[in-house]
């Protein structure tokens, strides 16, 4: 466990002074205060609709990259030092990827949290409302199972292939073209694109509840799933 929590520490610092992720924040929240000034001072402008336009193309759009790479480095940027770090500490494999699931998982969502909370309140506050309490927080949650998802699945590719950017570009492909087929066939409640495509319904509560039940479960079984995958086969990984 001291093995865990020390390899936690390390990486959460490390994506902490992270460029990547310091960009990525910079680039979220510049859009958000702009958007949020508009809200205020433009009286035509709904809630749902800011929120939604601000997800689909700055917050979705940009962490879709951000977090691909970050989620790719876990193992394929450091296969240089793994065998050290395992062979040569106290570390079971176990531990050394279940930390950089976590770290990953936790830099993500807390980003995530800490932009659309605050986000979302002063949008509500400031734009015409006509959203429902209970609709933003199954929207925002929705969002945050997706970008789970993308983590865990980015975790997985990593222990599989060496290459980062190829692992990247692996993780971008299983999360955009599988979405725009299923939105396009039609169980849109499987579909990444879908559900960002329909937030401004969520926001207004208009998505019916079994929906998103669907919406959550799925990609939270699949989250699961590609978090168990990552430690097998990291278990079962040539050093």
């Amino acid at each position: 466990m001291q093995a865990f929590l020390a390899i936690l520490r390390y990486d959460a610092s490390q994506l902490a002074r992270s460029w990547l992720v310091r960009i990525w924040v910079a680039a979220l929240v510049a859009p958000a205060v702009l958007l949020v000034v508009v809200a205020f001072t433009n009286e035509t402008e709904v809630a749902s609709e800011v929120l939604a336009f601000y997800m689909r193309f700055v917050l979705v759009l940009l962490s879709v990259f951000a977090v691909s790479f970050i989620a790719v480095a876990a193992v394929s940027g450091e296969s240089d030092v793994i065998a050290d770090s395992i062979l040569s500490r106290s570390v079971t494999r176990t531990e050394y990827i279940s930390a950089k699931i976590v770290a990953r998982l936790g830099a993500t969502l807390g980003v995530y949290f800490g932009v659309m909370v605050p986000v979302s309140y002063l949008v509500i506050r400031g734009a015409t409302p006509d959203t429902s309490p209970g609709g933003v927080a199954v929207g925002l949650l929705m969002v945050a199972s997706l970008l789970a998802f993308l983590v865990a699945l980015g975790v997985t590719l990593s222990t599989l292939l060496g290459n980062v950017l190829l692992a990247g570009l692996l993780a971008l492909i299983v999360i955009i073209f599988p979405g725009l087929a299923l939105q396009f066939l039609g169980p849109t409640w499987m579909s990444t694109t879908a559900v960002i495509y329909e937030l401004d319904q969520t926001f207004r509560g208009e998505t019916p509840i079994r929906d998103e039940v669907r919406v959550l479960s799925v990609f939270m079984s699949l989250t699961v799933a590609a978090i168990f995958s990552s430690l097998w086969l990291f278990r079962h990984k040539d050093l």
